[in-house]
């Protein structure tokens, strides 16, 4: 079948049955995020909370396998238990989609009860298979089949970053972004053939290769087709809300007012209804394109056409959408009133604004506090002679070009030493130094301890001794990734203000810091919330991009670490700073964007 009319028939299939698909996908929602999810994280926090785990990170594996056994084992079964639902969550949605558009049993009881029983064909080697082909085959169909219950598998931009930085891994992360989408393709029929022709899942992996042999490129202009129409009606709703919004400002406040609320309503349900009809419509594409190859194996009944196309699912479904208005313009009205989100802090990265200097050097640090960062965020390792210098690397060849680590050096030998980025140039820093020129110029610090092996057993007994009466008096702050120097300052210095960094969100820490630095990707609502529930603050690094940025905004975190200061700074006044409703329209549109991308359907 040509592309054109696979995808007419895919898109008329929609239309004809609008009603049905999204009570469908509604409801399928609404079991995941409010049933399954929470549940999922309340026994990972049973877990920890049993087996005196704190939290979990790639920081603490080694301690969780030889120290917590049975909490491994656990936390294993869990996954399992993870893999199994999201096997049930395609399931559920590719046996009702099928069943709609083929006029069978669409009863959603119907409907769970064959996705429940899809399950018992599962063997062992299945979720052998699913990690690698969820790994492959998902970050490919992110628009289309993205579960909730994966949204933390993802890679930490920062890592991306520093991969893209250097030349030879970036051309390998092309290479390798090219081969994932090639193989996804090819095993993109894999679940389909699993579900609903009950095949076992390496016998499903060989029929989808040998499916798609001479239809790669097909499927893959299809795929883009649909993805492309689903941005194209989102952004095209945008843009008219927007510049029907700037006219209704131009009027009486009230009328500014309630035309902002209804139009970030309708935003709303538009952007949601084109992602539920992007994921349905890849649905049916796979599955027509699959039956051209191979009948689907299916005894349900077929229902008579004036029952496929009743009236009360697509009341339904208005009744659905109703409800949801109704809880959109509630929000609409407190977030156009600034009740829904506070200030954040604006945290420069290592002293530095838009490459303005040298990382963690003075000139750098004067430089910028002209701009008035709420802090500056720098890093210190001990020295050979025990002391500390700022510098954020464990090697200082990068910024200086000796290949040596800094507990290698003295920290007179390290102060002689010349920091080069960005063209600029200036003199390693030791702390004190540092710590004055901040107090001279009133700028206040959030000081990374950064940790390794060879630290003296009693770094931070000097550290507190030395600089905890500073600090405060300053009222600085301090994080760590290492979390026997949060547990350790907590314990001896209760008054310093003390974070703990993330790097991946796995699930909510259970520590004594006062705050969580976490890094962006992983970071979500959820970890926003409960941090603000145990009177805890959350800070977000490092957040370049300004659509990023408003997406932390968003979450309502407490601060944003950032190495583009002033960018930041206007984000934070655009939202905050007596917006138009045109505008806040146009940013409230760019986060919506941001976390159908993140979150899928």
């Amino acid at each position: 079948m040509s592309t054109k009319r696979l995808l007419r028939q895919s898109f008329g299939s929609f239309f004809k049955n609008w009603g049905a698909y999204l009570t469908l996908i509604i409801v399928m929602n609404l079991v995941l995020n409010l049933v399954i999810v929470p549940l999922m994280r309340w026994i990972t926090k049973v877990i920890l909370l049993l087996n005196h785990i704190p939290y979990i990170s790639y920081t603490n594996v080694g301690w969780l396998v030889t120290q917590r056994p049975v909490a491994t084992l656990e936390l294993l079964v869990l996954a399992l238990v993870i893999l199994a639902l999201v096997f049930w969550q395609f399931s559920f949605m590719l046996l009702g989609i099928e069943g709609i558009c083929h006029n069978h049993d669409r009863r959603l009881t119907r409907v769970t009860l064959k996705a429940l029983k899809s399950l018992g064909h599962l063997r062992f080697s299945s979720f052998l298979l699913f990690i690698p082909y969820f790994v492959i085959v998902l970050p490919f169909s992110n628009l289309f089949l993205v579960s909730p219950l994966l949204a933390k598998v993802q890679i930490p931009t920062f890592i991306l970053e520093d991969l893209a930085n250097n030349p030879g891994y970036a051309a390998l992360i092309f290479i390798g972004g090219l081969i994932v989408t090639y193989l996804a393709i090819r095993f993109v029929q894999v679940l389909p053939l699993m579900i609903l022709n009950r095949q076992r899942s390496f016998q499903a992996a060989r029929s989808s290769w040998h499916f798609t042999r001479h239809h790669t490129w097909a499927y893959f202009w299809r795929s883009g087709v649909i993805g492309l129409s689903g941005v194209v009606a989102t952004l095209s709703m945008s843009i008219g809300l927007y510049l029907l919004q700037l006219q209704l400002d131009k009027g009486q406040n009230i009328v500014a007012f309630t035309g902002a609320v209804v139009n970030m309503a309708i935003l709303s349900i538009w952007t949601q209804l084109v992602a539920a009809a992007v994921l349905v419509v890849f649905i049916l594409m796979l599955l027509h394109g699959l039956e051209q190859q191979v009948p689907l194996d299916s005894n349900e009944p077929r229902l008579n056409t004036a029952l496929s196309r009743s009236k009360g699912v697509r009341w339904l479904a208005f009744s659905l959408i109703l409800v949801f208005m109704a809880g959109q313009v509630t929000y609409n009205v407190m977030y156009l009133q600034g009740a829904m989100l506070s200030r954040p802090l604006a945290i420069s990265h290592r002293g530095v604004d838009d490459e303005n200097g040298v990382q963690n050097t003075i000139p750098a640090l004067v430089k910028t506090s002209r701009e008035k960062p709420a802090y500056v965020e720098m890093d210190i390792h001990e020295t050979k002679d025990h002391q500390f210098v700022v510098m954020h690397d464990e090697n200082l060849k990068a910024l200086t070009g000796v290949n040596k680590a800094p507990y290698q050096l003295t920290l007179k030998q390290l102060t002689h030493l010349t920091a080069r980025e960005n063209g600029h140039h200036a003199r390693v820093p030791s702390f004190d130094a540092y710590l004055a020129a901040a107090e001279k110029h009133h700028q206040r610090l959030l000081v990374e301890i950064k940790t390794t092996p060879h630290d003296s057993k009693d770094m931070l007994t000097r550290f507190i001794n030395r600089y905890e009466d500073r600090l405060l008096a300053d009222h600085d702050r301090i994080h760590s990734l290492d979390y026997h120097v949060i547990s350790g300052l907590k314990k001896h210095a209760p008054k310093l203000y003390v974070s703990y960094i993330l790097p991946y969100n796995l699930t909510f820490p259970r520590t004594k810091a006062n705050a969580y630095t976490m890094e962006e990707t992983t970071l979500d609502d959820n970890f926003v919330n409960q941090a603000h529930a145990e009177n805890q603050a959350v800070f977000a690094w490092t957040v370049d991009d300004e659509d990023d940025m408003q997406s932390m905004i968003f979450l309502n975190v407490d601060g944003i670490i950032t190495d583009n200061l002033s960018d930041l700074q206007e984000t934070i006044k655009e939202n905050f700073d007596h917006p138009s409703y045109a505008s806040r329209l146009l940013i409230y549109a760019s986060q919506l964007e941001n976390d159908n991308s993140e979150q899928g359907n």
